[in-house]
């Protein structure tokens, strides 16, 4: 339908305004993003010294499969219940999350998440 109208319309009072603005502008179709694969971790704890920094520098050497943050994140929602926090979203998201970068700076804790 063209601009004239549907503004016709509106005037005629044939259609709602609500009607002619979805007409007018109809929403945008969306589509996921590229599908995720692995997460590359970075984490240091200052406070605790080099030995601890060491062995999570080794452990999160290699990016993990998504799997294993999906399972991750299955297990967290056990200890979230209580807090209206929906892991099931925050999974979906993860999984559609190709070339994201989150960083997390603190007192405690610098924690560098890459998701590839």
């Amino acid at each position: 339908m063209n601009y004239d109208s549907v503004l016709k319309k509106l005037e005629n009072n044939e259609i709602s305004s609500t009607e002619a603005l979805s007409e007018l502008y109809p929403e945008p179709k969306t589509r996921p993003g590229k599908k995720a694969y692995f997460i590359k971790m970075k984490i240091s704890v200052p406070e605790e010294g080099k030995g601890v920094n060491r062995l999570l520098k080794v452990l999160f050497f290699f990016p993990f499969p998504m799997i294993f943050a999906r399972i991750g994140i299955r297990f967290a929602n056990r200890f979230v219940k209580d807090q209206g926090i929906d892991m099931s979203e925050i999974s979906k998201m993860l999984k559609y999350s190709k070339n994201t970068r989150i960083n997390i700076d603190s007192a405690d804790a610098q924690v560098d998440i890459k998701i590839i």
